[in-house]
């Protein structure tokens, strides 16, 4: 509490009581550096200054304006929990931890980092940070990545969080995780703690905290078909149970390796009811890779000029529309599909 004061970064969402300006923050900040989020949050409640904004906006809106964070499952339940905070809670968000747990993507943690920094409530935040410092700090040895695993640190965060600070205790704690004590090459020399750090005085600083080792991530080979009729692209919104739910891509055809013979592309481009114009299929671009949490994406792009426009009946049936270049930038993309298509002519 005392090394707070001194070191807090000047960040906006902790200068609000507003419980939609920090679920807000909260959200855009999981799985995200503060440096990378920020320029999201300022556009995102600029463009939605309030619950109602956001909960009226075209759900193709809200993930263009989330492209390029990554995990998009989290702009969908975004989205949802604003409509149902407008339109089951009056536009105001529930006034305790027990009651946000209601909410759509709302888990423990952010639920105590909104009851504590708006209503403040005595609820300790648990997120990574947080996790670090205790296992450090006190020695806890326990797999953090173990769900069993977070009762034990949920009630040690407990006993140390004051009845009367608790918003500054929790933004205390976090930050102090993630500039002193961060996970690699932590500031020990010039730490505040130093001399009641289990982890220090023990040499197990770079041992704690311990989490086990995620599954190998999984390599996926996807051919694009990048049909194109004169100034215009086909394109699709992917559909539920994948990667990247609801944003556009192109005709897909996921192999396991990566090559596609140009014979192949033919017969598949015919089958959507296409007629490829002569000597218009191109080389495929070199692979580009993108790596997410449990899989890595070997993409490969293959333009195909057609001779004709699908017919609205082929279209419909392959889930394809054509777009033109203005259109095509305001759907939501895989950051994977924006930067392709940054680099096309059109």
């Amino acid at each position: 509490m005392d090394w707070y004061p001194r070191h807090r970064r000047d960040l906006p969402w902790r200068n609000t009581r507003d419980p939609y300006a920090i679920w807000l923050s909260e959200v855009i900040l999981q799985q995200t550096r503060v440096k990378q989020g920020l320029p999201y949050y300022l556009d995102f409640i600029t463009s939605y200054p309030t619950v109602q904004d956001l909960a009226a906006a075209p759900q193709d809106e809200v993930l263009r304006h989330w492209q390029g964070l990554g995990y998009y499952s989290r702009a969908r339940n975004m989205h949802h929990t604003a409509q149902q905070v407008a339109g089951e809670y009056n536009g105001q968000f529930p006034g305790s931890y027990t009651e946000l747990l209601k909410l759509r993507g709302v888990g423990q943690y952010t639920a105590a980092a909104i009851a504590s920094f708006a209503y403040d409530e005595k609820v300790a935040v648990l997120d990574g940070n947080v996790f670090r410092v205790l296992a450090r700090v006190f020695g806890v040895t326990q797999d953090i990545a173990a769900p069993a695993s977070r009762r034990t640190f949920q009630q040690l965060a407990d006993t140390l969080i004051p009845a009367d600070q608790p918003a500054e205790f929790n933004q205390a704690i976090m930050e102090f995780g993630a500039i002193q004590c961060t996970p690699a090459k932590p500031d020990c020399l010039f730490c505040p703690l130093q001399t009641e750090c289990y982890a220090f005085q023990h040499g197990m600083v770079q041992e704690l905290p311990i989490k086990s080792k995620a599954k190998a991530a999984r390599t996926r080979y996807f051919h694009y078909l990048v049909l194109r009729h004169n100034d215009t692209l086909y394109m699709r919104k992917r559909g539920p149970k994948d990667i990247w739910e609801g944003l556009y891509d192109f005709a897909l055809q996921e192999t396991d390796s990566a090559e596609l013979p140009a014979a192949f592309i033919v017969d598949t481009v015919e089958g959507l009811g296409g007629n490829v114009a002569t000597n218009q299929v191109e080389e495929p671009t070199t692979a580009m890779r993108h790596i997410l949490s449990h899989q890595k994406v070997e993409a490969r792009f293959h333009h195909i000029w057609l001779s004709e426009p699908l017919t609205p009946e082929a279209a419909v049936a392959a889930g394809l529309v054509a777009y033109s270049a203005h259109e095509i930038e305001r759907l939501p993309k895989p950051i994977i599909i924006s930067n392709f298509v940054s680099n096309i002519r059109f």
